[in-house]
């Protein structure tokens, strides 16, 4: 192997052409060059599909929001700082399968939170506007929508049907987009 050492005064752009590009890292070495691991490139596209799916971002939101009606379940009596009561297994129950109907239509709540009232809310918000389904202990559910320049309504709906459900977000939905 022959190495070129300019001499004195010799021309140093005229050296760097002549020295070999994988010794910089400019170009891969004969030992590094083949085909391109297509199952490198696979990968990196699955990856890349997961990151900006849609239904793995919903189906993330919706784990999240049964987690947090789970830990509903550890509530103590006067969560508020007052002496509200904790939300029963029935309510929970209700909010449960409530989120699963929401799910199904594509409508994701921006929280799940315990009531003073007693019980399990679902809370909506869209710019200045705000609805929730309430569980209540008792069995009885309620919804409820307003806005800063809208009158408050509420309404009384079924607890235990998806019908019911599906009814209410139809209506809060309608609101939300107004």
């Amino acid at each position: 192997m022959a190495f070129y050492l300019p001499s004195e005064g010799a021309d140093y752009a005229v050296a760097d052409r002549l020295r070999h590009p994988a010794i910089f890292g400019e170009m891969p070495s004969s030992a590094q060059v083949g085909p391109p691991r297509v199952d490198l490139l696979y990968r990196e596209a699955l990856l890349n599909a997961a990151r900006h799916s849609e239904f793995n971002r919903r189906a993330q939101k919706f784990a999240a929001l049964n987690d947090a009606l789970a830990r509903l379940r550890c509530c103590a009596f006067g969560w508020d700082g007052y002496d509200a009561p904790v939300p029963n297994a029935n309510s929970i129950a209700a909010a449960e399968n409530a989120l699963r109907v929401l799910q199904r239509l594509n409508a994701e709540p921006a929280a799940v939170l315990p009531s003073a009232d007693a019980g399990v809310g679902l809370c909506f918000t869209d710019n200045d506007r705000y609805a929730h389904i309430e569980f209540l202990n008792n069995g009885e559910a309620w919804a409820l929508m307003y806005g800063q320049t809208d009158e408050p309504q509420s309404w009384q709906i079924t607890a235990n049907e998806d019908d019911g459900v599906r009814q209410a977000w139809n209506r809060i939905s309608a609101f939300l987009q107004f």
